[in-house]
């Protein structure tokens, strides 16, 4: 089945960008309009709590609240129903990730890769977001203004793996992972500010966060509500899959998926040598499961809807949209340099179904 994945670039002020983002949602995509700018599973509640949560998004997401508004304005609605606001997943998205330290890799720079796997029900959009007074980054988005993952201008990594191996979501009061995501993007510009960031912020989720500086250091977050553990890292490599590995929180999950185990006992193999470089890193993302790490179960929510990698000293990331084990999609580089716009890619994306015993749980 044909998919087209969507790269837009968009500079100016927030409340400029947010416009900017509403158009191109007109332009490309109109029939989606509804969705985003409707209460989300119906939560009508929300409304009476609008003032309160955008005293939250200022708080913790500063400048959010005037994309948002912009956004709303080009589409003419009120602020409030914009679905940031309401929004929820169904489950969690199951991913990879991995960073080698300069000991590790054959040039002495810090190469970072992920995969992401999901189902087709995806805006499939990268942006490059350049806001005076933040750092421009690109990264793919989720609700329009969130982030899966993504690079900034100050060579500033981030990406993350869902942590819960099961599908009910903590439901404190609190952001989902890909605020932070995108807060860190915009005002981190070394690993040392995106834990500051990331310890403090509220969030109701189980996440696992790979985030890299180019000047060499890095770090593992596996966060939830009210708990959280850190691995800081000058050397070797760090990788997760979708389940908690550090003291202190892996003793929350009795049991793992076994897809997480063969994608973790992959990255562990893949990685341990030394010499590693950008060709290593796209040869370990483009290795099929379950000997690797491409997957093809969408309907399953299961299936790689991109993967990507950067060496930090380039600012550049290579991106290839679908899975990357199939003839013909390449890796392609975007930067948040890149020339104002909006591009277009076809991908052709096949369904499978997952191998017996993909999703048993087994016992840790």
């Amino acid at each position: 089945m044909n998919h087209t994945y969507t790269y837009h670039v968009v500079e100016g002020n927030a409340r400029s960008v947010g416009k900017k983002e509403a158009q191109l949602l007109k332009q490309t995509k109109p029939d989606n309009i509804p969705f985003f700018t409707s209460l989300f599973e119906g939560k009508k509640e929300r409304f009476t709590e609008a003032e309160a949560l955008f005293r939250m998004n200022e708080t913790w997401c500063p400048g959010l609240n005037d994309e948002i508004e912009g956004f709303a304005e080009e589409l003419g609605v009120s602020p409030e129903s914009v679905v940031w606001y309401t929004a929820t997943i169904p489950r969690s998205s199951n991913c990879s990730q991995f960073a080698i330290l300069p000991d590790r890799s054959a040039a002495g720079t810090v190469i970072c890769g992920r995969s992401y796997e999901w189902s087709l029900e995806d805006e499939l959009t990268l942006r490059t977001i350049r806001i005076k007074g933040r750092y421009a980054h690109t990264g793919f988005s989720v609700f329009v203004f969130g982030r899966l993952d993504g690079l900034n201008e100050a060579g500033l990594w981030v990406s993350m793996t869902a942590g819960n191996p099961g599908p009910n979501l903590p439901q404190n009061r609190g952001f989902r992972f890909w605020a932070l995501v995108r807060t860190i993007l915009d005002r981190a510009a070394t690993v040392k500010e995106a834990v500051e960031i990331a310890s403090s912020f509220p969030l109701a989720f189980e996440v696992t966060l790979l985030t890299a500086d180019k000047s060499g250091h890095a770090a593992l977050i596996e966060k939830g509500p009210d708990y959280q553990s850190i691995a800081r890292a000058d050397s070797g490599v760090l990788f997760s899959t979708n389940h908690f590995t550090l003291p202190g929180v892996r003793e929350r999950q009795p049991e793992i998926h076994r897809h997480s185990q063969l994608r973790s006992q992959y990255l562990a193999g893949a990685l341990a040598r030394g010499g590693l470089s950008s060709e290593s890193a796209e040869r370990i993302l483009r290795a099929p499961f379950p000997d690797g790490l491409v997957t093809h179960y969408f309907s399953e929510w299961f299936g790689t809807l991109w993967s990507m990698y950067a060496d930090l000293s380039t600012g550049a990331l290579k991106v290839c949209f679908g899975p990357p084990d199939l003839t013909g999609n390449e890796y392609r580089a975007f930067s948040p340099s890149d020339p104002a716009g909006t591009q277009s890619f076809p991908v052709e994306i096949p369904e499978a179904t997952a191998p017996a015993g993909t999703w048993v749980l087994i016992p840790r």
